[in-house]
């Protein structure tokens, strides 16, 4: 259903976008410096923390889950190759289960700043990422209602491809895997997205 709705929102985005288009803008300038802005879905999969709980534990059988959520991006071309960014992303649940029994649901939010580094300046332009920031986890026992929150540093490091549909709407997919520390080091993930920017 998301991406039907996406399929007809597009081109509309497209044709309103055309109109902000300025100046040499109209020949394909994908490389302009500026700011811009962008947001999507994205999902995500933890690496260690099954391992971590089964340690724990002592049991063989837990399981983690994958999750869904979102990703919002404000950021600035600074020149052809370099662009630096704030980069939000909120996954939905990372549900832990014994047995087939539900333990523990876990909701990240990481924000970070990001350097994006492009391999190229076309209409089709994949890149590098890496940054630094914060990533807070709240974790809870549906049956207990027990809750805990734990915010600490956090490393992202990725890459994508941002595909031009004009001078000022394009595509976006990325994909990047986020390293927390201290109370939070047992949840890094690695998290791939979809989504829409617009340039100014």
């Amino acid at each position: 259903m998301l991406i039907a709705a996406g399929a007809l929102l597009l081109p509309g985005l497209a044709s309103a976008g055309s109109r902000f288009n300025r100046g040499n803008y109209d020949n394909g300038d994908y490389e302009r410096p500026g700011l811009y802005v962008g947001g999507g879905l994205v999902g995500g999969f933890t690496t260690r923390l099954e391992g971590q709980l089964t340690e724990i534990s002592g049991v063989d059988n837990v399981e983690v889950d994958p999750s869904v959520g979102l990703a919002a991006r404000v950021g600035a071309r600074l020149t052809p190759r370099i662009a630096v960014e704030a980069h939000y992303e909120w996954m939905d649940d990372f549900e832990t289960s014994i047995s087939g029994i539900e333990v523990a649901e876990t909701r990240t939010s990481a924000l970070t700043a990001d350097v994006k580094g492009y391999l190229s300046t076309g209409r089709v332009q994949p890149y590098l990422m890496a940054g630094a920031g914060f990533l807070t986890a709240r974790s809870e026992d549906p049956v207990s209602a027990f809750q805990k929150t734990d915010t600490d540093f956090a490393a992202r490091f990725g890459g994508g491809i941002d595909l031009y549909l004009n001078e000022v709407v394009g595509l976006s997919f990325d994909t990047s895997y986020v390293v927390p520390t201290g109370d939070v080091r047992n949840l890094d993930y690695v998290s791939v997205g979809a989504g829409v920017f617009l340039r100014f």
